[in-house]
């Protein structure tokens, strides 16, 4: 019996493998199209035209994420890069490998014996396992599998273009969808609570999104402004970490202060919190508040439980999608509550 249950977990761990590798490149396109649609029907609004619409909503995202590449890469370099794209890059990987030295250093003073992988010896790593595991035949099949993810991620990027330019015929098929599966009454809740799930996700995704890189960028360009070692890589950390809310901040200030405390003293790692406080101050003020806004419609002391509970059982990621995931819950809450 055992050994039945056993097989029948694996045919069906291989059906779902198989269904969601079919999938996978609709819902590539599915969350494109999610995280773009508002521009586009913005654009349309001005332009009259959906195929410019979409045609600008694409140019200006890519635009935006090559500008924001470029933007770090000449806070790395420390100038506009110059020479060919090989220098650039291993300029790049300098950078990195030394922010990886300095790591397992101050690591290795106070925890002796123990080493963070510098980028050499994770290249090393990867070069002995190739070496020992990957026979022609297995390195053929991880060539295909990452030609398989691009081209499933390009596909879902066409797929996305379809879906905002035939938004409407999509919808309908999901409205007629539920003309056929559930009564009248049970229809208008279902379309209410997605409504109200729409707002809460997007507006949290595009806009944590959007704050973070903001604040990254701020925080990488004032780190390099106080002559921070390791700037980008700190203010990367800190955008990341904004998207938790109260502590994310605090948490992205440890980094800055001990490596400037570690480099120039106490004075300038004072110096350095006090920088990323006025750009924590300038987010929470100005720029949340406008690309992120109050989305979730939870009063700030269950924000605060929410984020503390899930990252007690989940770490950081609870703590990421804390907000997000009890906005839902509210949502879904009251919806059962006033169908009662």
């Amino acid at each position: 019996m055992d050994i039945l249950f056993f097989e029948l977990g694996k045919t069906l761990s291989a059906l779902v493998e198989v269904v969601f590798s079919a999938v996978t490149p609709l819902l590539w396109g599915l969350l494109i199209a999610y995280l773009l649609c508002p521009a586009s029907v913005w654009f349309e609004s001005k332009l009259g035209s959906r195929k410019l619409a979409i045609f600008i909503t694409y140019l200006v995202a890519l635009s935006a994420l090559f500008g924001l590449i470029y933007g770090f890469v000449v806070l790395i370099i420390g100038t506009l890069p110059s020479g060919s794209p090989d220098m650039v890059l291993q300029q790049i990987h300098l950078y990195f490998a030394d922010a990886f030295n300095a790591a397992d250093r101050l690591i290795n003073a106070y925890f002796p014996g123990k080493h963070v992988p510098g980028t050499e010896d994770i290249i090393e790593t990867l070069r002995r396992w190739a070496a020992d595991k990957l026979s022609p035949a297995a390195l053929i099949d991880v060539l295909s599998t990452i030609t398989g993810g691009l081209a499933g991620f390009f596909v879902g990027v066409i797929a996305s273009i379809y879906l905002l330019r035939d938004r409407e015929f999509f919808l309908g098929l999901c409205e007629k969808f539920l003309d056929l599966t559930v009564s009248q009454r049970l229809r208008g809740i279902t379309n209410e609570t997605l409504s109200q799930l729409d707002k809460v996700i997007s507006t949290f995704i595009k806009g944590s999104l959007i704050d973070g890189m903001i604040v990254a960028f701020l925080s990488s360009v004032v780190l390099t402004i106080l002559k921070v070692k390791y700037a980008v890589i700190i203010g990367i950390i800190g955008g990341i970490l904004n998207i938790i809310p109260y502590f994310g901040p605090f948490f992205s200030m440890i980094p800055a202060f001990l490596t400037a405390l570690a480099s120039d003293g106490i004075p300038h790692a004072l110096l350095t919190v006090m920088g990323l406080f006025l750009v924590q101050q300038l987010d929470s003020n100005l720029i949340y508040p406008k690309v992120v806004g109050t989305s979730t419609g939870l009063h700030p002391l269950f924000v605060l439980l929410s984020v503390s509970t899930a990252g007690l059982f989940l770490g950081i990621p609870g703590m990421i999608i804390a907000v997000p995931a009890a906005g839902i819950i509210q949502v879904l809450v009251k919806n059962w509550a006033y169908s009662k």
